[in-house]
């Protein structure tokens, strides 16, 4: 179930998008299509449902510095970056946070970059801890 299984991944992936910032936690998360959509695709036929369904997942690679939240949307196993989102700490509002039994999910209402995601437990070995420290420390910022 892990993503990542080497630790290294992440964090390689995320120093090229650090301005002399020490990272603080990195943990990867998906934004699946809504649950409708996959029920309906699942109904069509279970394998090119279960392409679409992952066709149409986004993930992504969350990085929390001291002063900035970095998201790397990605694809591919070597994490190819198709799309970088920043947001400074202090700047941070309408931010929704929640810790569940599987996944933490965090959701910032930012009217030119919105951002929405869910870390599952299982995404890598402290996914769970990392993604944890992630939206404690910004919704303590918003």
């Amino acid at each position: 179930m892990a993503r990542f299984r080497d630790e290294s991944i992440p964090v390689g992936a995320l120093e090229p998008h650090l301005h002399g910032e020490t990272l603080k936690y990195w943990a990867f998360g998906v934004k699946q299509p809504p649950i409708w959509l996959i029920c309906i695709l699942m109904l069509l036929a279970i394998l090119p449902g279960a392409i679409a369904v992952a066709l149409l997942t986004k993930e992504y690679l969350v990085g929390l510095t001291d002063t900035r939240l970095v998201v790397l949307h990605f694809s591919g196993g070597k994490v190819k970056v198709k799309e970088v989102i920043e947001y400074q700490i202090s700047e941070l509002t309408n931010v929704t946070t929640s810790n569940g039994s599987i996944f933490t999910n965090i959701k910032i209402d930012d009217p030119e970059k919105p951002f929405t995601a869910k870390f599952h437990r299982a995404g890598a070995k402290t996914n769970r801890e990392q993604s944890q420290a992630i939206a404690q420390a910004i919704s303590v910022q918003s």
